[in-house]
């Protein structure tokens, strides 16, 4: 699963990088220990590419009542295509978020140690966001997609996010891209991790300082 990340690199400076002109996002310093509940950057198509912010945890359009609905952080990659609170996101309305990595706890008895892992290139999460109505608003929501984890990345957890490159970016959020061409982008990344311990300040949500991503 992913159930934290970092974002470091400035939002003006993401913008640049991806020829972004339209840039929705009011929170734009970096971000060293991002939880899901929370407001995240994605980069989206519309009838332009726009950076906006979007809550981190999906609900489904159909939710009767958004406020008792469990939000949806990951979504496996296995079934997003089938799952009903999945598909028409999947089909319809994919995001790029924009990460510098992410943390993941290995469990080694009754002890959890957690790990920071990025790589070498500028990179995003493949993600899925969908509207759901909370008191007669409207508030976009998205989960990130998980699949297997590389050989690296399993001596840490059995999981992964979805790791997209820069230059499949395009691919991933054009709603015409075909269902074979986003199965290959759906893969377990198969280029070189980075991977090192952190401290353990990273288990409360709250602790939000550059330290965190520090190697201990």
């Amino acid at each position: 699963m992913c159930g934290r990340f970092a974002q470091i690199e400035p939002v003006d400076v993401i913008a640049q990088r991806l020829q972004v002109e339209k840039v929705l996002v009011q929170h734009t310093a970096p971000r060293y220990n991002i939880c899901p509940g929370e407001d995240i950057v994605a980069l989206v198509q519309n009838t332009d590419k726009q950076l906006i912010e979007i809550r981190w945890g999906l609900i489904p359009y159909w939710a009767k009542d958004p406020s008792a609905f469990k939000p949806l952080i990951n979504a496996r990659v296995e079934t997003v295509i089938q799952k009903p609170s999945f598909k028409r996101a999947f089909f319809n309305n994919r995001c790029i978020i924009p990460a510098s990595g992410f943390y993941e706890w290995k469990k080694e008895g009754a002890k959890k140690t957690p790990y920071y892992i990025t790589v070498e290139d500028f990179f995003g999460f493949a993600g899925i966001f969908d509207v759901a109505t909370f008191n007669d608003k409207q508030v976009q929501t998205c989960a990130i997609l998980t699949t297997q984890a590389n050989e690296q990345m399993s001596a840490i957890h059995s999981r992964m996010p979805v790791i997209i490159r820069q230059s499949e970016f395009e691919q991933w959020i054009h709603t015409k891209t075909s269902v074979e061409v986003l199965e290959k982008l759906m893969q377990p990344f198969n280029s070189k991790l980075v991977i090192y311990p952190v401290s353990t300040k990273i288990n409360n949500p709250a602790y939000k300082e550059s330290d965190c991503i520090n190697k201990v």
